[in-house]
This record gives structure tokens, sequence and C-alpha cells, in this order.
């Protein structure tokens, strides 16, 4: 039956590439090309199906269920509008499911009232309506009343493997949910020589870390396709996992030798060679990855730890390619001093400074940037020329530390006693009732008390005492 639909699939967009579409699909053929293009993910196709079908049969109830189907994927709002414009008198299972989908959320009770009165009127009769069945299931989270009540469930399906199949990839959102590996037991039983079968368990497997367990599964699945890249990456994964780096670089390797594209496998072949200690081999895969996602932040930070000399032209193509948005660079800048990258991260900033204006709060990062990288002159320029005076919040008490700081080891000790005099004064003052506020206060008071308390001792005091007192 698949490769039946398969070909019609296959004609249905050969015809549209030609330009040269029949007209004598029959609305069940075009019901089925928009499920089967729904099924491998192609828009295009549902949508040409659709208009298609809408055109040549107007008023066909399964083509006004598949436009219903299309709406579904835009929200609630738009498919129930077009439920109470369409209103039947005797509404087909699949109208039933659209309509109590449209009428969500409820609450958990009534959801699964509904669902059992849906079950008590109609059987699921088809592939289409079990599947939007289970979607169904899952839009109301109803996923673990489904799994107590799949014999049930089960009796009222005209075809129980698609309904377990279902239900097992809906287990692919719960990764350490181990309730689907029974269905795909008993599934593999009835159907030994289906891959999606075998491949679903082994991912499962993966997922639950059972990595043995998977890699059996696997051997099942690439007797039957061998060069299935998504397969291989599975594959490649457990053997990561099971700290089998050798088998997993093979496996990677043999995915991306069928797709050289195939981004997955790259990236856990980047962490393979990492394991490894294959330096210049993860260079190379950074690089490749980052021109294929210029977008993914997390390679943005290897290319700056990799590449520093290529900061700039790697911040200009990132930033060529996403929004803008000093929030993130601060998360950004915050992850690599966090592992240790104060450079990287200094200059991440100083590049994104001179391209995009800073708020206070991202000048404040900037000069403790500055001063944690031993800039202590330049802070104090860039502290002179673009910050106002810190006011008394929670956001900016922070950055009054590093300005003593400053002070302190570029030795304007005068300056510096002033400072902690005129703050200590404002804090013993100040009534802001927020508890992070009062928190930060009291640990700032503590610090401005120390470096007071040390330049009233001793007014020219050593590199030494300074580094003690100082952040």
């Amino acid at each position: 039956m698949d490769n039946q639909l398969e070909k019609l699939y296959n004609k249905f967009r050969e015809e549209l590439a030609g330009n040269d579409i029949s007209i004598y699909y029959d609305e069940g053929d075009l019901a089925d090309i928009f499920d089967y293009a729904g099924d491998v993910h192609d828009d295009y196709i549902r949508l040409e199906a659709l208009l298609l079908g809408n055109r040549l049969f107007p008023d066909s109830e399964i083509m006004l269920e598949r436009r219903a189907i299309w709406l579904a994927n835009m929200g609630n709002e738009p498919l129930r509008q077009f439920i109470l414009d369409h209103p039947r008198s005797n509404p087909s299972v699949m109208w039933e499911t659209l309509r109590i989908r449209a009428n969500a959320p409820y609450a958990p009770e009534q959801a699964i009232s509904e669902l059992e009165s849906l079950l008590d009127r109609f059987r699921l009769d088809d592939d289409e309506s079990i599947i939007q069945f289970v979607g169904l299931v899952r839009h109301l989270e109803q996923e673990n009343w489904l799994v107590a009540n799949i014999d049930r469930v089960r009796d009222r399906c005209d075809y129980p493997p698609t309904l377990l199949f279902e239900i097992a990839r809906m287990a692919e959102n719960r990764p350490q949910s181990t309730s689907a590996l029974p269905l795909l037991e008993e599934l593999t039983e009835l159907d030994p020589f289906n891959t999606d079968y075998w491949g679903l368990m082994a991912e499962l497997q993966s997922n639950c870390e059972q990595y043995e367990d998977s890699l059996a599964s696997l051997e099942y699945a690439k007797a039957l396709e061998p060069d299935d890249v998504e397969l291989l990456t599975i594959e490649g994964y457990n053997y990561l996992k099971l700290n089998r780096i050798d088998e997993a670089i093979n496996a990677f390797r043999h995915a991306l030798s069928v797709d050289a594209d195939y981004f997955i496998a790259k990236r856990n072949l980047l962490e393979a060679y990492r394991m490894k200690g294959e330096a210049q081999k993860c260079a190379e895969l950074i690089r490749e990855l980052f021109r294929a996602d210029p977008t993914d932040t997390s390679l943005l930070c290897e290319m700056l730890l990799t590449f520093p000399d290529e900061t700039d032209e790697t911040l200009a193509h990132f930033y060529a390619n996403t929004d803008a948005d000093e929030n993130e660079a601060i998360v950004h800048v915050s992850e690599l001093c966090r592992t240790g990258n104060e450079t990287a991260a200094l200059n991440y900033m100083r590049w994104y400074q001179k391209s995009f204006a800073l708020s206070t709060q991202g000048k404040m990062v900037f000069i403790e940037l500055l001063y944690h990288n031993g800039r202590y002159q330049e802070a104090y320029d860039y502290l002179i020329d673009n910050l106002k005076s810190p006011v008394l919040s929670s956001s900016e008490l922070p950055i009054i530390a590093v300005i003593v700081s400053i002070l302190l080891k570029l030795h304007i000790f005068d300056e510096a006693l002033h400072f902690c005099n005129n703050w200590l004064e404002k804090l013993h003052s100040a009534t802001v009732e927020h508890n992070s506020f009062h928190l930060i206060n009291r640990g700032l008071r503590d610090i401005l008390t120390d470096v007071k308390q040390l330049l009233t001792v001793n007014p020219t005091p050593t590199d030494e005492q300074i580094n003690r007192v100082a952040l």
C-alpha cells in the first residue's frame, strides 16, 4: 500500500514540476497524496493537492477535512473558525477529531471525556484518522491516558499497527520514556522487514540509554537499509556513548559518505574527534558546521575560541544571519567567561560595542570584561566617557565594586576612598525593597568597607594588599 501511495505522490510531484498536472485524479487520490505528503513533511505537495482537490471537488467532504487538517497546523483559532463556518449534521470521525482539537484547551477530566466519547461513537477506520486521533491526544496532553487505555483504543482501530507506530513516535518527544518499547517490539514481530519499526526502536532505546540494545536493533535495520544516514548516525551516537570512539567515527564517516551535508552526523563526528584529541580535524569541522549554520550560538563560541584571529569576521557573519540582541550577546559572553575564556569574551564585546549601540547594562558588562582582562586604564577611560553615575538598583550595583577595583589598580587612591565613603553612605540609607538588592547591597558594603579600611590605614597600599580587597 505504501509503495502505491509513494508512486502516486511521485507522479503528482513530477507532473507539477513539468507544469502538466492531470485533471483525472479523483478526490480519494488527492486526499491520499495530501496524507502521504504530510508523512514525508512535504508541505508544498500537501498544499498543491489541497488546492487542486478543492478546485475539482468543491463539495467533497474528504477534501473539506484536509482543509481543516491544514488549518490545524496554523493554530486553534483558524481551525475553530473553519469548523464553525462548516457545521456538520452527520460528522465523520475525522471531523469530530478536528472539532475537539479546535475547542481545546480543556480541563484534564473533560479532555478524557471527549476522547472516550469519540471512541464510543466512531471507529478509527483508516490510517489518517488514527494519525489525527493520536495527534489529538498529544494536543490535549493525554499521552498517559492513551498508554493506559491502549487495548481499548486498539479495539477501535481497523489497522492497529498504525496506532502502535504513532504512539511509539509520540515517545520521541519524551526521551526517557520506555513505555513505547513493548509496542515497537510487537510491531517488529508483526512486520520484521519494516525499517521504520527497527529504526524507531533503535532511536528510542538509545534515548533511554539502552545503547547495546539499540545497536542490536540497528543490525536488523541496517540489514534492510545499510546506507540510511539516520540509522548510521544513531549507530555512531551509541558507540560514542559507549566510549567506542573509533567505531563511532567510522559510523559517522559512513553516514557522511552517503550525505556529505548531514548536519547531525557532522556535529557528532566533531564530538568524537574532540574525545580523541584530534584538534586539527575538530577545527576543520567547526568551520564547516558554522558555514552550514551560522546562527548556531554554540558553534559561534567554538569558532571564537578555535579561530581567535578571525573574531571580527566570525561575528560579522553571525550577525549578518541573525538579529542583533544585546541580551543574547551578554549570554554568549557570560558562557565564554564561565568556561574561563575572558579574552574571547572581551573581544566579542569589543566588536559588539563598535557595531551596535550598547545600553547601560551592556556598557557595564564591557567595563567589567576590560577589568578582568587587566585593561584597567582602558576600562577607566571608557567609564569616564560612556557611563553615568550608577543608581541604586540591583542591576547596577555590581558595577560599583568594579569601579572601585579599577581605581585601586590604577593607584588613584584618593578618588577610591572618596568613592567608598560616598557609596557606603548611599547604601546605608537605601530603602529599596527587593531581596536581590539587599543581598548585593550586603556583599558590596563588605567590599567597600574593606577598601575604606585599607586606604584609611595605609593611603598607598602595595599591589599585594590591593589584590586582597579588589575583585
